[in-house]
């Protein structure tokens, strides 16, 4: 029995349909491939919550001019300070996820902001892609020259004669409030916390006399204390930093066990492709492993990191329960 012009209609449409979501998904499926080959065709973004002269960054800027030689683009570095780096977190969270821009975050941006901030406008576990730890270090309890402490023993002595039994701590994160906080619980003393907008900005602070004490990432404090015009008293790591082995540890300062080092992280907006994750995970693996990388970060006082972001995953949700512990203790509640 021949068939209606309507059947044959309805049977051809199915065939074109059929055929053009088999074209469409083909496409979706090759597009990730297509984008990883070209990738990047145009400048990067590399956004820093932080303003200039911190920790976050200098590895910032490290890592894009390492990353634009490699991968023949500019890698531009984007500083948005302020609210203790959740806005330039939340502007990579809500930006496109195409490889284009990235995030380079401390770990207090990461884990210690869900602790300490109410209504946090990102998720640091579900907002982003994990792509490498670029490195860690201590902080470093850091004092102007003038101040008339040569130990953190001392320092804890001195504060408790300080104006309400406080010192000003100068502090550009929250990550190092918490730090500061576990610090000043072991010595039976508390520091009235200032917050900056990074650690370029607390040095600022110490030199012109704003403040008495900051706990501070090493990188930012380096160059001043070689040169005299600040003193480092303490790390807050478990061992002694290579670029300043002259300082002792706050566990061998007379509080045993004490081991807090600090990390930074780059990430992008979830749901970045994976090709692309990929090829930046692989570029930031070799850069991290290359001798001159190496030196320079050692130079700092940080140790490199790798692009393991599996691991990277594990250490964001571990380190947030850890100073959720810590908040509890020391009765800091979200604010």
């Amino acid at each position: 029995m021949p068939l209606s012009h309507s059947l044959l209609r309805r049977q051809a449409l199915r065939v074109v349909c059929g055929g053009a979501a088999i074209a469409m998904a083909s496409l979706a499926f090759h597009a990730p491939q297509a984008a990883a080959r070209t990738y990047p065709d145009k400048s990067v973004k590399i956004v820093v919550g932080f303003a200039p002269g911190g920790t976050n960054d200098i590895l910032a800027r490290l890592i894009a001019a390492k990353l634009q030689d490699k991968l023949k683009q500019g890698f531009i570095v984007d500083n948005k300070p302020g609210a203790n780096s959740a806005i330039g977190n939340d502007f990579v969270a809500r930006s496109k996820a195409d490889g284009y821009t990235l995030l380079v975050s401390s770990s207090g941006g990461l884990t210690a902001n869900p602790v300490l901030m109410k209504n946090l406008p990102y998720d640091p576990v579900k907002d982003y892609e994990p792509i490498a730890l670029l490195g860690s270090y201590p902080l470093v309890v850091t004092v102007p020259a003038s101040l008339p402490v040569k130990s953190f023993a001392e320092l804890v002595q001195f504060s408790k004669t300080a104006k309400e039994g406080k010192l000003d701590h100068g502090t550009p994160t929250t990550s190092f409030v918490l730090a500061a906080e576990t610090l000043t619980a072991a010595a039976g003393v508390k520091f009235n916390h200032i917050l900056y907008k990074g650690s370029g900005p607390v040095v600022s602070g110490l030199l012109g006399g704003e403040v008495q004490v900051g706990v501070l990432d090493s990188p930012a404090v380096i160059a001043q204390v070689k040169a005299g015009k600040l003193k480092a008293l303490a790390v807050t790591t478990g061992k002694r930093s290579a670029a300043l082995p002259d300082v002792p540890t706050i566990a061998e300062s007379g509080h045993p066990g004490y081991d807090i080092p600090i990390w930074t992280a780059l990430l992008a907006p979830k749901g970045t492709p994976e090709p692309v994750l990929v090829k930046l995970r692989a570029a930031v693996a070799e850069i991290l492993k290359e001798k001159d990388t190496v030196e320079k970060m050692q130079g700092l006082g940080l140790d490199p990191g790798d692009a393991d972001s599996a691991a990277l995953a594990r250490r964001i949700s571990g380190d947030i329960a850890r100073w959720s512990g810590v908040a509890k203790t020391a009765g800091i509640k979200p604010e």
